[in-house]
């Protein structure tokens, strides 16, 4: 049997992972610029819009770079370059997911996951609750495949205030053929299964 040196395996194991983050980066980036006519995009998330767990972990590898670099520990120094080309990627990859898209077709929940986006014509109902910091929609659709009513599904969206007034203009443009006037009161909203 062939006894490899374990730094050898590690170094090896990060490199692919890191590979595989860029990759998946840049399909992020790519589905990103492949949207056609966004009329509407907003951050979500904890952070202000930021993905908390890859920020956390690009803060802890500066650090740990910025120590190794202080030491001059060449491997270290590889380590930690390797680690924060990773967190980049993994930030872009969250940040772009977590990112909502409004289309003149449709609401692209995750441009990542297509299974997500949801066209207007699909589109059967909503309803909109208001807070103090955003509007929540949740919007009632059918995707085609049903044709029970139990059998639609559901997509909420949180509106920031400040993008709200420009939504609402939008869907009444979008829906407003369609959907003439909706009422919170008159839908059992958790009969719907949540997207």
């Amino acid at each position: 049997m062939i006894n490899l040196d374990a730094d050898i395996v590690f170094l090896f194991v990060l490199s692919v992972f890191t590979l595989g983050a860029a990759i998946l980066a840049t399909v992020s980036v790519i589905n990103v610029v492949r949207l056609r006519n966004v009329r509407l995009s907003w951050k979500t998330g904890k952070l202000g819009g930021y993905p908390l767990f890859s920020t956390l972990f690009m803060i802890t590898v500066f650090a740990a770079g910025a120590l190794a670099f202080y030491q001059g520990a060449m491997n270290a120094m590889i380590l930690a370059g390797l680690y924060c080309w990773l967190g980049f990627c993994w930030f872009t990859t969250s940040y772009f997911a977590a990112k909502r898209f409004i289309t003149d077709n449709g609401i692209v929940k995750n441009v990542n996951e297509p299974s997500q986006t949801v066209a207007w014509h699909q589109i059967c109902d909503f309803v909109e609750t208001e807070s103090d910091t955003h509007a929540k929609y949740i919007f009632i659709y059918d995707t085609g495949k049903y044709s029970k009513v139990d059998d639609l599904l559901r997509l909420e969206l949180q509106v920031p205030n400040h993008k709200k007034e420009y939504f609402q203009k939008l869907i009444s443009h979008k829906l407003g053929r369609r959907i003439r006037c909706y009422v919170k009161d008159d839908i059992n909203i958790q009969q719907f299964k949540q997207l």
